[in-house]
């Protein structure tokens, strides 16, 4: 633990490169940085655990953490919509809170992240080369002062060192997630045109006019357009719609 913690910067880089070239899937990647950022600021006495929260499109994410712990902790925020990491993130500042018992900025999150055993907290922007994203690493310890003055300026040290890497997983998860909306956004679009088309059919009406009543059963029913044309695509016997992609 203490060789990690006193890890030259280019040995730290090089760490942080072969993490990425041994795990090309940007989660497992991510999961990987986090644990190895954990282990460099636990101590014997005291063990720190870490988050990384991405911001994207106004809602916030936690794309990797150390374990199940660090992840309630960072979720607790977005449930709150307040607290260290979100703030970092965000604002692109660095948040310290040495004694989270004496800081009442989120009381909210502090009275459960009290009751979780936390006592202190710091929260790190993480810099990406333009402003679609942001994001913050986060690292909790269950010791009051965690993070002294040398720990919070060997963990700034750090997420610099580790910026290139991150801002290049970070981006390839933002395009993984892109894609993936895509995807079901493209999904959906294929089993309302089929709903369509079989309305078209059976009621010999326009395209215009089969949609309208599409949206008027989804309104009615209150669902989704997609759950309604997927039951009249299952009513008229074309069982689930697939939509292939090349």
């Amino acid at each position: 633990m203490e060789d990690q913690q006193q890890a030259a910067p280019h040995l730290v880089a090089g760490e942080i490169q072969d993490l990425l070239l041994d795990n090309p899937d940007v989660e497992a990647f991510l999961t990987e940085l986090t644990r190895h950022s954990a282990a460099m600021f636990s101590t014997a006495d005291a063990e720190v655990f870490c988050g990384v929260t991405l911001l994207r499109h106004r809602s916030a994410a936690t794309v990797a953490s150390s374990g199940e712990r660090a992840l309630r902790l960072d979720e607790l925020q977005y449930q709150f919509a307040g607290g260290p990491c979100l703030l970092s993130a965000k604002e692109g500042v660095q948040v310290h809170i040495p004694d989270l018992a004496a800081d009442d900025t989120w009381p909210d999150y502090q009275a459960v992240a009290l009751a979780q055993g936390i006592r202190s907290i710091l929260a790190l922007p993480i810099p990406l080369p333009d402003d679609s994203a942001k994001a913050s690493m986060n690292l909790y310890s269950e010791r009051t002062a965690g993070f002294d003055q040398a720990t919070v300026q060997r963990a700034t040290d750090y997420v610099q060192q580790a910026a290139k890497g991150l801002s290049l997983a970070v981006m390839i998860a933002q395009h993984s997630q892109t894609a993936a909306n895509l995807r079901a956004a493209m999904a959906s679009r294929t089993v309302i045109d089929v709903a369509t088309g079989i309305i078209i059919a059976q009621n010999r009406c326009t395209q215009a006019e089969a949609v309208e009543l599409i949206k008027r059963a989804s309104s009615n029913r209150n669902v989704k357009l997609r759950e309604v044309a997927e039951a009249i695509v299952k009513a008229a016997g074309g069982g689930n719609v697939e939509t292939h992609f090349k």
